[in-house]
């Protein structure tokens, strides 16, 4: 019985990672996508200091992460990529205008992934790491 279960299981997760992979090719850099993200942030961030600033989510739940303002999902996507593949390339400023577009791609790949019934209890971490790692648009 428990053989069965661990399949599921298994099988489960596997195609959760197929959703992850296709989310990560749909992201879309372009500046006519990115754009209407950076509108977005700009109008939630408006006079509440930088934009990289009050991220709260890095051990929330996918419920949770659903529910979070798009200001807070992008500080703390962009606390993610900082501590990762941006980790010693914040020099000037205009890798924060580069780092701001990566973070709300991770931020649209996040969105899509948690789109899955079922997910609520997973922690989001553990998507945005998988999504960082198989990503090759995200870093400087």
């Amino acid at each position: 019985m428990k053989s069965k279960t661990m399949v599921k299981h298994v099988a489960s997760l596997a195609g959760l990672l197929v959703f992850v992979i296709l989310a990560i090719g749909s992201v879309d850099d372009s500046s006519s996508s990115s754009s209407g993200a950076r509108t977005k942030a700009n109008s939630t961030n408006s006079g509440k200091g930088q934009w990289f600033q009050g991220g709260n989510l890095h051990n929330a739940t996918v419920g949770q992460w659903r529910r979070a303002t798009y200001a807070n999902k992008l500080a703390t996507a962009a606390d993610w990529l900082s501590a990762t593949k941006w980790k010693g390339h914040l020099n000037s400023p205009s890798d924060f205008d580069r780092i701001k577009m990566k973070a709300q791609m991770l931020v649209n790949a996040v969105d899509e992934v948690v789109t899955v019934e079922g997910t609520d209890s997973m922690q989001v971490n553990e998507l945005a790491a998988a999504i960082l790692t198989m990503s090759n648009d995200l870093g400087p």
